[in-house]
């Protein structure tokens, strides 16, 4: 996940960094780069399409307002989020004729950092497979989102659930039902009543398991391997 804050004053762009820094921690997310900029100027300079997936944008710069900056962005790129930051809530409307995503007032706080990442994060997990997938932990309210990639399986033990990764897993409660209900359309399988695979990391299969690509091997129980089958006739021999 690639990120650009945009401000003309430093001390704003570092205050945003922390924040999205610390988000990022407490929902389990590693694999991101924050670039900083000083001037619109810059970055609609540097942009081409897919460089960022969320850009901060400071709506009152001095060489290029956020407005024009933004203007030039969307003809290199219409998918990108944009999230406008501004003293004024007045030129929140404003933005919108940018496509932007969010708004935030200067003196942000980190609870306004969470509620829109959470947000942004869940929106794009549904608009593409390998997005991620959020995790609402009950126990302290805090939210984990999962890069839907990285994770080979999903597999329960009574009312928790493990999301397992090459270097570990992560734990969470909840029914595989409802994981299931929620992944059916975005590469995952169930092959066991306490087992939902990731497609795309099946090496190999069988008539009764699979081989993931870590060389793991998963049972597939009766009651689902007509539907295994089925799904990877129509996908092709995995091999």
């Amino acid at each position: 996940m690639n990120i650009a804050i945009c401000d003309d004053q430093k001390m704003y762009n570092d205050k945003l960094k922390s924040m999205l820094k610390d988000y990022f921690k407490r929902t389990n997310i590693e694999n991101f780069s924050i670039l900083e900029y000083t001037s619109g100027k810059k970055l609609s300079d540097d942009y081409s399409c897919g460089l960022f997936d969320f850009i901060f944008l400071d709506i009152q710069m001095p060489d290029l307002s956020g407005e024009e900056t933004a203007s030039r962005v969307r003809k290199k790129d219409v998918e990108v989020n944009i999230i406008f930051v501004t003293n004024m809530k007045d030129q929140s409307l404003m933005g919108y004729n940018y496509g932007a995503k969010g708004f935030l007032l200067k003196g942000v706080k980190q609870e306004d950092i969470d509620s829109l990442m959470d947000r942004l994060l869940s929106e794009m997990g549904r608009r593409k497979d390998t997005g991620f997938y959020l995790v609402k932990q009950k126990s302290d309210k805090s939210n984990i989102h999962l890069r839907l990639s990285d994770v080979l399986y999903f597999e329960s033990n009574d009312k928790v659930i493990f999301a397992n990764l090459e270097d570990g897993n992560i734990e969470f409660r909840g029914q595989l039902n409802n994981v299931e209900d929620d992944l059916r359309e975005r590469g995952f399988i169930r092959i066991h009543r306490s087992l939902l695979v990731n497609i795309s990391h099946v090496f190999k299969d069988f008539f009764d398991r699979l081989i993931i690509r870590t060389g793991e091997e998963l049972a597939i129980s009766k009651n689902y391997r007509d539907r295994v089958r089925k799904t990877f006739s129509l996908k092709g021999r995995v091999s």
